[in-house]
């Protein structure tokens, strides 16, 4: 999948969004070191062309920063979810998701609400 991340490359790409600035590899690097992630500069710097190379962050000289936000990131992985495996349908989605039972009013309701709001904000 296109918007796929190892483990390693989302807890990066999850620091440049909680820092929400430009950041460099050596507070990458600081920061892990902390978390007590005994990460070498060459392993970052790895993560960091790796994310670059899937267009996750931009780079700027020594810094790096998110591509998307994290809200953008989640919504573009929801679409590519309904695109690969369901055909782009949500109702298929949510069969799959229920596993064809009914949902919980409470969720019921929910989504209602939800979609009620879109079609009022068009």
């Amino acid at each position: 999948m296109k918007y796929s991340l190892s483990p390693a490359e989302e807890e990066i790409l999850t620091v440049l969004w909680e820092n929400k600035k430009w950041t460099t590899c050596s507070e990458l690097v600081s920061h892990f070191h902390k978390q007590g992630k005994d990460w070498k500069r060459q392993t970052v710097n790895t993560f960091l062309s790796r994310l670059l190379g899937k267009g996750f962050v931009v780079k700027n000289g020594r810094s790096y920063i998110y591509n998307f936000t994290k809200e953008e990131f989640d919504s573009l992985k929801a679409k590519e979810l309904v695109e690969t495996f369901y055909s782009g349908s949500v109702k298929n989605f949510m069969s799959a998701l229920t596993g064809k039972n009914t949902l919980d009013p409470k969720y019921v309701n929910e989504l209602k609400e939800y979609l009620d709001d879109i079609i009022e904000s068009e």
